[in-house]
């Protein structure tokens, strides 16, 4: 059987790797990043994929994807974060 761990917050990482977001249009995609500039220092962050025009690459500090993805949600798009499988020995 495999267990995971959950990382108390004091040893997580202070950012997140970034991870990809990816919305309906172009003008979502740039609203959501002007959004998340407007609310500086909250502890997110977003920036448009250069090569990609309905995309954007996000990034949080621990305790606050939910808020990151639910501004994401808002502005029809979704955040996409790939997870490692670990096992236990």
């Amino acid at each position: 059987m495999a267990f995971s761990r959950k990382i108390p917050v004091s040893e997580a990482p202070e950012w997140r790797p970034w991870a990809s977001a990816h919305f309906q249009t172009r003008a979502a995609r740039d609203d959501f990043v002007d959004s998340v500039a407007h609310s500086a220092g909250t502890g997110w962050g977003a920036e448009p994929l250069a090569d990609d025009v309905r995309g954007a690459r996000v990034r949080w500090q621990p305790g606050w994807f939910l808020r990151l993805n639910d501004l994401a949600y808002a502005h029809g798009g979704r955040i996409v974060v790939g997870f490692g499988r670990h096992r236990a020995v």
